[in-house]
Order: C-alpha cells, then sequence, then structure tokens
C-alpha cells in the first residue's frame, strides 16, 4: 500500500464515479418515453422504462467487459431487448430510440455531488486523468457537456486503447500516457470488478467509490461514499 503523500497522478472512471449515469440517463430516457408515446404502446411509466433500461444496459455492459458483446452488439440490442420485455415488436422505433439516446444523453450534464469542489482541490497538486471503458467519441461530449475536460491532462478509453478494464494492458497504456508511474497514482472507481481489481491487479492504489455502501469483501486501499471524503485522503 503506498503512502498517501507519494501520489502524483489520479486516475478517475467516468460513469457512475464523476458522471453521474443513472440521472443523465434517467432524464434522457424520460423525454424519448414522452416523444415516441411509449404508453400508448404498453410502457406503463417512465420509471417502468427507465428500471427495465437500467437491467439490461448493465446486462449489457457486464457482457462488453467480458467480451462477450461488441460496442455495435450493445447499440443494437439494448433498445431492442428492452422494448420486447414489453411484448413490442418493432425494429424502427427500437432504432430511432437507440440513436437519439446515443445523441441525447451524453449531453446531460449532471455530475456527482461535490464533483467540482474535489476537482478544484486536487488540481493544483495532482495531476488528473481519465480512464473508462466508455467510447471515445461519447465520453468526449460527456466531459465537454459537463464541463469536466480542462480537467483532466489525459483522457484514456477502451476503444482507443485497444483494452478493456480490469486488463492490466489498460492501465499499462494509461500509465504510459500519463508519465507517471504506478507507485506514484492511485485509480478512483465505483466498480470492484473493472476499476479496482484491475488496478490492483496491475499493481496500483484504489479507492473504491460506494455511494450506495453496498456489503463486499474485496481488498481496496481506500474507500469512501462521497466524493468529499477524497479531501480526508489527499
Amino acid at each position: 500500500m503506498g503512502e498517501i503523500n507519494t501520489y502524483k497522478h489520479i486516475f478517475f472512471d467516468l460513469d457512475h464515479t464523476l458522471w453521474d449515469y443513472e440521472k443523465n440517463s434517467n432524464e434522457a430516457l424520460g423525454e424519448l418515453f414522452l416523444k415516441y408515446q411509449l404508453k400508448n404502446l404498453g410502457v406503463n411509466d417512465s420509471i417502468e422504462f427507465n428500471i427495465c433500461f437500467d437491467r439490461i444496459n448493465r446486462s449489457l455492459w457486464n457482457d462488453y467487459n467480458k467480451n462477450k458483446i461488441s460496442r455495435d452488439g450493445i447499440r443494437e440490442q439494448r433498445f431492442l431487448r428492452i422494448l420486447k420485455e414489453f411484448e413490442i415488436d418493432d425494429i424502427d422505433l427500437s432504432n430511432k430510440l437507440s440513436t437519439e439516446y446515443l445523441m441525447l444523453c451524453p449531453t446531460k450534464p449532471h455530475l456527482m455531488p461535490y464533483t467540482f469542489e474535489v476537482l478544484d482541490y486536487l488540481k493544483d497538486n495532482y495531476q488528473l486523468h481519465i480512464l473508462t471503458n466508455g467510447f471515445k467519441d461519447v465520453q468526449r461530449i460527456k466531459l465537454e457537456n459537463s464541463r469536466l475536460h480542462p480537467y483532466f491532462s489525459t483522457v484514456v478509453t477502451s476503444d482507443t486503447a485497444g483494452y478493456k478494464k480490469p486488463m492490466s494492458s489498460i492501465f499499462k497504456y494509461a500509465i504510459d500516457k500519463a508519465e507517471a508511474r504506478k507507485n506514484e497514482s492511485i485509480m478512483i472507481g465505483d466498480n470492484l470488478q473493472t476499476d479496482i481489481m484491475g488496478a490492483r491487479n496491475f499493481g496500483m492504489d484504489t479507492i473504491y467509490f460506494n455511494p450506495k455502501k453496498e456489503q463486499h469483501k474485496s481488498s481496496v486501499t481506500h474507500e469512501i461514499d462521497c466524493l468529499s471524503q477524497l479531501k480526508t485522503i489527499f
């Protein structure tokens, strides 16, 4: 475990760690629910639609992280499966929802509580970086629209690196791009498998962001449930 005062580089996951994926996604889905009058097709309300999306989306992303599905596969299958849950067989509608969701959701600016406060606190003493399994084009829009981009020296995505978290290769790629050393670096993320286990196996210290205070038995260097608690670590 590295000493706190040796850190020079802080690597952040983006979705669910800084960028409030759930809030932004729900807002985008609510707008699409109304635009396409999904209630008239048998979806009771936008909450039911959002819950179904969350469950299927998480499953698809888990498959993506395990190399069981491609980027295009997620985009093709996501709304097709969601509509099927409501017994709606409409490929054209599925394609429209997929296209418009991908255009709309990344433009939403909502961040996790204390994001700007913490980044402002850290930026003068540490080099900050993004390390995400998200896609380059989508993550760029998120960073720009949420005004996060200026805080980060480097942004590494799985498609630009050619590797995905938890593979050690993507952490090595990120370290090299940042011109950093792993013993001077720490990874902050919300996913125990991709962020924490991946960084730990590579040899980096970790901070598990666990806002829902979920129980686990994983080995972490630090654990927080609010980003403001980073001020007690750095």
